[in-house]
């Protein structure tokens, strides 16, 4: 379950799934357990339009923030060890990705993102998959849910590569089969060795491959 807070500065002033902090209706091991992404209203407007007020045109003198929280659909355990160690950290690794973005290449403000993402095991995936596009849009960029795809031929050569040589290669099929247009670009999130938690990340646009700090 995923949810909106307004908050000003330590207080939360709106609960839609009730207040997010340890009180009567939610115990402090209940309250460890969400995931919170702390955003500017503005941001939150864009990502979820609608969810919260807007701004009164004078204001209220008060500092706003929100915070998008969700709630584990599954108990600790459940899942794969390797897996809970990713999202523990995911949301921050994802503005770190983005980040990087905007320092490398402010050129790509105006362009429309795609996401994809390779790590083993196909439920963790698509969670990355959100965190990346949820930051994404908080930076106010265009985001596309299309997905590039290549030939069989072609994906049997490069998963025979090197994850070095790999994507670059894919980066550059998709620029010459059509499967990313020239208006687009791809923040692809990678994980190298399969033993690890650490996410990485690289740009491919037009062709070109960049592996992101």
């Amino acid at each position: 379950m995923i949810g909106w807070w307004l908050l000003s500065g330590c207080a939360a002033l709106k609960f839609p799934m009730g207040d997010p902090a340890p009180g009567l209706d939610r115990s402090k091991e209940a309250s460890r357990l969400l995931r919170c992404e702390r955003l500017t209203v503005e941001a939150s407007q864009r990502i979820r339009p609608g969810a919260l007020k807007r701004r009164r045109p004078r204001g209220d003198y008060a500092e706003r923030t929100a915070a998008l929280c969700a709630e584990p659909v599954l108990p600790p355990g459940i899942r794969d060890e390797r897996d809970e160690a990713v999202f523990e950290g995911l949301d921050g690794r994802m503005g770190e990705f983005v980040a990087s973005v905007h320092s490398l290449r402010p050129d790509l403000h105006g362009r429309t993102w795609l996401v994809e993402v390779f790590y083993p095991g196909g439920q963790a995936a698509p969670k990355i998959s959100f965190a990346a596009k949820n930051a994404l849009m908080t930076q106010g960029l265009s985001v596309s849910d299309r997905v590039p795809v290549l030939a069989a031929v072609d994906v049997a050569v490069i998963t025979r590569l090197e994850p070095d040589e790999a994507y670059p290669a894919a980066c550059l099929r998709w620029a010459t089969t059509g499967g990313l247009r020239p208006e687009d670009v791809l923040l692809a999130v990678i994980t190298r060795d399969r033993r690890s938690t650490l996410l990485q990340a690289g740009l491919c646009d037009n062709g070109r491959w960049t592996w992101l700090p």
